[in-house]
């Protein structure tokens, strides 16, 4: 594996076009890479819930694991934030200015004379 110096400055140079075509490739990938994991996280229930416990050890219920769900929801944010970044045609919010209907905006230019 090449240092991390070595990869920009390829990145950067004229000589390694292949390399660039192939690096946009594999970022693009792990984009796709990071949204199928954050539906791995978000089904992962596993660690959502401890056990109880009384002073003899023994088992009187369940309570939320608030610490896991905090964890799994900072993955997936840190995930989706990354994905909007990599590629925001597919994975960014998208913002459609509409009128209340749903239909286009009409734009009314209004021009004021001075008198």
């Amino acid at each position: 594996m090449p240092a991390k110096r070595t990869v920009f400055d390829w990145l950067a140079s004229e000589e390694h076009e292949g390399f660039r075509t192939k690096y946009a490739y594999a970022r693009d990938a792990q984009t796709d890479a990071l949204v199928d994991e954050m539906i791995d996280i978000a089904d992962d229930g596993s660690n959502d819930w401890m056990e109880k416990k009384n002073a003899d050890g023994e088992n009187i219920g369940w309570q939320e694991n608030g610490e896991a769900l905090r964890r799994s929801d900072l993955r997936i944010k840190t995930r989706q934030w990354i994905a909007e970044k990599l590629k925001p045609k597919k994975y960014g919010a998208k913002v459609a200015l509409t009128d209340p209907d749903g239909g286009p905006l009409k734009v009314e230019v209004v021009r004021f004379s001075e008198t």
